[in-house]
């Protein structure tokens, strides 16, 4: 516990009475991930506590990492854990503003519900940069509440004027003083001078106030015991809780304390043993009116401030080593020191060919350009200082309190939880309701009285980001809030983003930015919608990704799949959501704990297979833990190919997305249960332990391939253990003769995923390289000898098949090659399996009147849940089954995997969404929606409860 006379037990706030509650539930948010140094917390998790027993709200408390008590003690306390606080909170506790679209997302997934925000806002005096914010809360149909910290004041002791009520000005003084002695340790040291005060840490290395003020105590033993050669002066500005702060660590240093009046004699007393030398700097010593000494009174100072100038720089100045400010400053007042006076004293320095002797700065005020003129600008935790004018060490963070974010929180709990009780339970306690009256700068949308001044900025911000002047000015006289047009970012001009851009382009109330390399394409699709324009970016520029992932709300990335993680990135950095279509690999799951305290989703699988594939199952799954049932077997199947009408060329396929990604797909390694035996297959035999015939469409000859690890689909699925379940596959659907085709090639070494060791000059050239590699044949090996070589190397029954298919491919030597494409080269070696996804792109593409098809099978057995799977039977049967068929407009699998995506965008852009983390389709809120929006759509699965 701290020593400071600012803390009040708990049990002094027991007394107030309880009446009605008419808010119950509380949320804690977490703070702005930006923000890395802000650990503090409105209700420390002894308050949720008390709060918590006596039985009077509940408690969300936002997961976060960083916050200074950590996930657990709330628990413990009585509160809930939860990735982003639900649309049921009542109030919404934090310290510094939220985000503006923190507060979209609660609003609009619960239109009309009353709500109140208590933070530090930073808009009561007309905040530029937080106009928005507040413009946010205001409208009679949010229904939304602010009140700020700051505001809340209540009548002094001596009944003369108003005090804050929660603050956290004595933390920031006692915790700007420990900077200020690290700082002048440094500074002294750059003089020549070592002191104990370089072994004194930064104050937030420790875990409590009184482990600080024991180091310091340790410092001032070490001082004494080796003392500097000249005293060591400290001046303090101020009076109020930011100088008692400073002055209470300060006292750890048994410094002597002098008037400063005194200070000219007690530093140029050669006999002087002090060594530490602190002044609590009054103004009637250097504010002086018209020049007159011992002119000066604060009531006649605040009556006409222009007759003082500050003697700061004469006076005071030059018998300093460290200024510590911890004095406000406003316009019309005179500075401590302004920047005139400041040159002249490194002026008279340089003169006398010394330096002048305050060499340290910390302006805890952190006003820039204010009571020190020359203090230009803040500073953060990570760099803590700055060399101003004469080499002066300028120290001036502006979150100093979040140093010691356990003791900070701890006092600013106590101060505020009479308040949030009040608010909670509806108690009838006429002091406090006067004072969060005072406090309260919008209620239920409108503004208040007090603050009807801020309209005008709130007007002018709305007509510079909303639109017409009209507009904004017809709903001033309602207070109506107008929220700008949330933005969405598409990456990627590929095959998907046509059916996306579609959905988002019938959207009137969103902005679409379509982003990628291709200029043309961009322009070209962003001119079929009003709301979509083009932007020519290279994701890989980071500078100019990270200025257009901030610009947006939501994300959708179609590009390639190791490319997530550099978006990713930016939208953690920026608090802007990500959705994408790709597996999560064990890359994103990484972002898992940083998107979780950015409060944003990475929602990946959002796809055909996967995600419609996973939406389909987890509908009927959830429905089953409804009735009560157990699921005992599941088989599902995907895939997408041409229309059977196309599908005459080798491989009986034709490529509607990335080539390269088909064929490392029949590489991959799987794992699955079948008959109640668990199979594994390794990547170079899953091609050749093909299913060779899946009887699942009439007039559909239809083989499968096992994909990937099925197993881990128990846990991810919720369908018990792999133990429990006679099945568990999931596979991928083909035309007969694919596979066993596709396994020549890759006997042949057309997959491999080596870099050859020199550029392909043909595919020829590509067949023959590829053979002598896999195979190790001598470098004499002729292209002359490819169709013997071909039929030595592949099973005799699909020898022929695999010649022919390789002739019609053009990679023969019989003169066909010329009549196809010729192969693109990089800088670099290539591997066989890139200089094979080319070829197979150019020549098993889809051509004019051609049609793809998806298909999707799911298959479960459903026992009751009071019945043993091996006792009761066969089991009720369900499926789920997809056929989706492409137009001239996108093909089947452009629609399943855009459409899917942007609908799932949408979602999480309407506030419909209240997953945080990473995470996949498998929640009600994401799957329910997009299933029901795809339906709308023509893209149907459906479901047989046999």
């Amino acid at each position: 516990m701290i020593s400071s006379p600012l803390r009040r037990p708990l049990c002094q706030h027991a007394r107030i009475i309880r009446s009605n509650r008419w808010l119950t539930t509380i949320g804690i948010r977490r703070e702005d991930p930006k923000r890395i140094w802000e650990r503090r917390t409105p209700l420390t998790p002894a308050a949720v506590s008390l709060l918590a027993r006596a039985g009077e709200v509940e408690v969300e408390v936002e997961s976060c990492q960083r916050r200074s008590f950590p996930n657990k003690e709330y628990e413990k306390a009585g509160a809930r854990i939860v990735p982003s606080l639900s649309p049921k909170v009542d109030l919404v506790l934090g310290i510094k503003e939220p985000p503006v679209s923190e507060v979209h997302r609660l609003i609009d997934a619960e239109k009309g519900r009353k709500r109140t925000w208590m933070v530090f806002s930073h808009t009561h005096k007309g905040q530029k940069y937080n106009t928005g914010l507040l413009s946010s809360f205001l409208g009679t149909d949010n229904q939304q509440t602010l009140i700020d910290y700051e505001l809340l004041t209540r009548e002094k002791a001596d009944g003369k004027g108003r005090e804050r009520v929660a603050a956290f000005g004595w933390y920031a003084g006692a915790v700007g003083a420990g900077e200020a002695l690290t700082l002048t340790g440094l500074a002294l040291l750059r003089k020549g001078i070592a002191t104990s005060l370089l072994n004194l840490s930064r104050p937030y290395t420790f875990n409590s106030l009184d482990d600080y003020r024991a180091a310091v105590r340790e410092a001032a033993a070490a001082i004494a015991a080796n003392p500097p050669p000249e005293p060591i002066v400290i001046g303090v500005t101020g009076r109020g809780k930011v100088a008692t702060g400073a002055m209470d660590i300060l006292k750890e240093l048994d410094p002597v304390w002098v008037e400063s009046d005194r200070l000219s004699e007690i530093t140029t007393d050669a006999s002087s043993s002090s060594k530490v030398i602190v002044s609590n700097l009054d103004p009637a010593h250097y504010m002086r009116a018209n020049g007159k000494e011992n002119s000066y009174s604060r009531v006649g100072y605040y009556a006409d401030p222009s007759k003082f100038k500050s003697h700061f720089d004469e006076v005071i100045a030059p018998h300093l080593t460290t200024l510590i400010n911890g004095q406000g400053w406003s316009k019309g007042f005179p500075r401590i020191l302004d920047n005139a006076q400041m040159e002249a004293q490194v002026a008279r320095a340089k003169r006398d060919g010394s330096k002048p002797k305050l060499i340290a700065v910390q302006d805890i005020t952190c006003d820039i350009n204010g009571n020190l003129e020359f203090m230009d600008r803040s500073t953060t935790i990570d760099q803590p200082y700055y060399d101003g004018p004469g080499g002066v060490m300028i120290s001036s963070i502006d979150i100093l309190p979040s140093e010691l974010p356990k003791d900070s929180s701890e006092h600013f709990s106590d101060c505020i939880i009479p308040y949030v009780r009040q608010l909670a339970t509806g108690a009838h306690d006429a002091v406090l309701e006067d004072t969060l009256s005072r406090a309260t700068i919008v209620r239920s949308g409108t503004i208040t009285e007090n603050h009807k001044g801020l309209m005008p900025r709130v007007q002018q911000w709305r007509n510079e980001n909303v639109g017409s002047g009209r507009r904004a000015m017809s709903t001033a006289s309602r207070d109506s809030g107008i929220h700008r047009k949330k933005k969405v970012l598409l990456l990627g001009s590929g095959l998907v983003a046509g059916p996306a851009a579609q959905v988002l382009g019938s959207r009137s109330d969103i902005v679409v930015r379509l982003a990628s390399v291709d200029a043309k394409a961009n322009d070209a699709m962003s001119a079929k919608y009003a709301n979509m324009s083009g932007l020519t970016l290279d994701a890989t520029n980071d500078a100019a990704a990270s200025q257009a992932v901030e610009e947006s709300d939501v994300v959708i990335s179609l590009l390639p799949a190791p490319m997530h993680t550099l978006i990713a990135e930016h939208c953690v950095n920026h608090r802007k959501h990500l959705i994408t279509a790709s597996y999560v690999s064990d890359e994103m799951q990484a972002f898992n704990s940083k998107a979780e305290d950015a409060g944003i989703i990475i929602l990946g699988e959002c796809g055909l297979d996967p995600g419609i594939d996973s939406m389909a199952a987890m509908r009927i799954i959830d429905r089953a833990n409804k009735e009560g049932k157990t699921i005992s077997s599941f088989i599902s199947w995907c895939g997408g190919l041409p229309e059977l009408s196309a599908s005459e060329v080798p491989l009986r396929y034709k490529f509607s997305w990335s080539p390269k990604a088909v064929l490392t797909a029949a590489l991959n390694d799987a794992h699955y249960k079948l008959d109640d035996q668990i199979h594994h297959v390794q990547g170079d035999q899953l091609l050749a332990q093909h299913f060779p015939s899946v009887g699942l469409w009439d007039g559909l000859p239809l083989e499968g391939l096992a994909n990937r690890d099925s197993l881990l689909y128990a846990e991810k699925y919720g369908l018990g253990t792999v133990e429990d379940l006679s099945n568990l596959f999931r596979g991928t659907l083909r035309y007969q003769g694919f596979s066993r085709l596709m396994d020549s090639f890759r006997q042949l070494g057309l997959l491999n995923r080596d870099a050859l060791d020199q550029q392909v000059e043909s595919w020829t050239d590509l067949l023959l390289q590829s053979v002598k590699v896999s195979q190790r044949l001598p470098d004499s090996t002729r292209s002359e000898d490819l169709p013997v070589i071909v039929k030595d190397i592949v099973d005799s029954k699909v020898a022929d098949d695999t010649l022919q298919a390789l002739e019609w491919f053009g990679v023969l030597p019989n003169g066909k090659q010329n009549t196809v494409s010729r192969p693109v080269t990089a800088s670099r070696s290539m591997a066989p399996i890139d200089y094979f996804a080319q070829l197979l792109s150019n020549r098993l593409s889809y051509h004019k009147g051609e049609r793809d098809t998806c298909l999707l099978h799911h298959e479960f057995v459903l026992h009751p849940a009071s019945m043993d799977a091996s006792q009761g039977g066969p089991g009720q049967k369900v499926t789920a089954s997809l056929l989706a068929y492409g137009d001239d407009d996108a093909s089947a699998m452009a629609v399943t995997v855009g459409k899917t995506l942007a609908f799932a965008a949408l979602r999480v852009l309407d506030g419909k969404v209240a997953g945080r983390g990473v995470r996949r389709p498998l929640d009600k809120d994401v799957y329910e929606g997009v299933l029901d929006d795809l339906e709308s759509v023509g893209v149907k699965v459906a479901e047989n409860w046999a």
